[in-house]
């Protein structure tokens, strides 16, 4: 049963683990809350720091837009290519003259060909619509100008487009001047001055310029040109398109090929080229036949041989291994190993002589049709006129 005294004890038991927690763990949660607030101030730290360089970003990046802009209100307005909804490059206007190379805050170069501004007229003005594209960044920043005067509306004064005109002129006129220290009340806003040969370089002015040529041509002529003739050669030449070949036949005495015989004698036309003897045995075996040189007996003889007998050359195996091999008593009465049923020729000593003679390897003088060649170069060339000018000057694109 739980009575009001164990209520007692509970809340007794309690307090007591409470006090005891909080001074057995009490370096520990200070720890704890030390390293809490180190976290918070790291991270405090790089916020700051990361506020400090997207500032500096953002700095670079304002500066990279109006240099853009200043350019673009150049190309657009100064220059009068204001044409309806247009856009033009960095890469366009730096070959134009209107601005440098634009990097980031890393000093890498932005692209030029997706950095561009683009102008569209609206209602009640023009949209100037400025886009730089650097490493990691691409923004964009809108400006507008007044429709009749070109003022630039949210420039913060820093535009070539004042709205102030410097020939009073009518101020629904869209031409405008920038103001600046220069005069050019000899220069017209619509028509070219004459073509001069000197060069102005005042980017206040446009300029446009020409090449002018003297055309020139020649008259050719195709010519045929032969080299000498070289010298007559037994060996074939063969003709192609750039070689001429010619050829004479003489009948001459000729040597002929090498021939063989016995008993020649060399004289005006026959020359001996060389000499061989020929060996030729005579038979004088009676009793039997000749090979090799060796006389063999006629009669076929069976019979058992030793190996030193069967390698001694004095007999003609006709079964080759014979019967078979046994190991059989000889005369000594050792054993030894034997051919047994050998048939074989015995050699005689009849005598084998032998008869020598010599061969003559020669050749002959005969007539023969015999060819000469000889060649020379052919080689087709085009000669030019004296060059014939036009009296007048030309365009390159126009001339006749």
């Amino acid at each position: 049963m739980y009575t009001i005294d164990d209520e007692k004890n509970k809340d007794y038991y309690e307090e007591d683990y409470e006090y005891s927690f909080w001074d057995n763990n009490k370096s520990l949660i200070i720890k704890i809350i030390i390293i809490i607030l180190c976290i918070i101030v790291l991270i405090w730290l790089f916020k700051a720091l990361n506020t400090s360089k997207n500032t500096g970003n953002e700095n670079i990046y304002l500066a990279n837009v109006e240099k853009v802009r200043l350019a673009a209100e150049d190309y657009f307005f100064i220059k009068d290519k204001k044409e309806d909804n247009k856009t033009v490059s960095v890469s366009t206007l730096k070959s134009e003259g209107l601005v440098s190379e634009i990097t980031d805050a890393n000093n890498k170069v932005c692209s030029t060909t997706s950095s561009n501004a683009e102008l569209l007229h609206e209602v009640d003005g023009y949209k100037m619509t400025v886009k730089v594209d650097c490493p990691n960044v691409i923004k964009e920043k809108v400006f507008y100008y007044h429709n009749n005067t070109l003022a630039c509306l949210n420039c913060d004064g820093n535009t070539k487009m004042t709205g102030k005109r410097k020939d009073g002129g009518n101020k629904n006129d869209s031409t405008v001047v920038p103001v600046n220290n220069n005069e050019y009340s000899e220069y017209s806003c619509v028509n070219w001055s004459d073509w001069t040969k000197n060069r102005l370089t005042d980017k206040n002015l446009e300029e446009r310029s020409k090449v002018v040529v003297r055309g020139v041509k020649y008259e050719t002529t195709s010519k045929t040109v032969y080299g000498d003739w070289s010298e007559y050669t037994k060996t074939p030449i063969i003709v192609t398109d750039n070689l001429e070949v010619e050829t004479i036949i003489s009948q001459e005495d000729v040597w002929s090929n090498v021939k063989t015989a016995r008993n020649v004698k060399s004289g005006n036309n026959i020359r001996i080229v060389d000499t061989k003897v020929v060996e030729e045995n005579t038979n004088s075996c009676k009793n039997g036949f000749v090979e090799n040189g060796v006389c063999y007996s006629g009669n076929i003889t069976t019979g058992n041989l030793t190996y030193k007998e069967y390698n001694s050359g004095k007999y003609k195996v006709i079964n080759n291994n014979c019967e078979g091999l046994k190991t059989l008593k000889n005369s000594e009465g050792k054993y030894v190993l034997t051919l047994v049923g050998c048939q074989y020729h015995e050699v005689i000593n009849d005598s084998v002589s032998s008869n020598s003679y010599t061969v003559y390897e020669y050749q002959e003088l005969e007539k023969q049709n015999v060819v000469y060649y000889r060649s020379r170069s052919i080689n087709t060339v085009e000669e030019k006129s004296d060059p014939i000018y036009t009296k007048d000057k030309y365009e390159e694109k126009n001339l006749p």
